[in-house]
């Protein structure tokens, strides 16, 4: 008995801190970019398309497998679909 409780919260703690970032990656619809500049690419890391500015938009629709890239139709002057850094945007 003394053994399961400790296993149980450590194993409740890390499924709680593995699904947070997840959640977060999730979110949709349209959001701002907080920095200074974000690069606009056809695919994650590859062939830039345009840049958005702090405070431009772009409409989220989807994140790759990792959560490290959002894509969406990016507004301002870019105005085409692409992939943009998940931490460049605003929660």
């Amino acid at each position: 008995m003394n053994r399961i409780l400790p296993t149980l919260l450590l194993t409740t703690a890390l499924a709680t801190t593995a699904v947070a970032p997840a959640s977060a990656a999730e979110k949709t619809g349209v959001r701002d970019v907080c920095v200074k500049s974000t690069y606009v690419k056809h695919k994650p890391g590859f062939l830039v398309v345009g840049t958005l500015f702090k405070d431009q938009r772009i409409k989220v629709t989807r994140y790759d497998r990792s959560g490290k890239h959002a894509y969406g139709y990016a507004y301002g002057h870019v105005r085409k679909h692409g992939w943009v850094l998940t931490a460049d945007l605003c929660d």
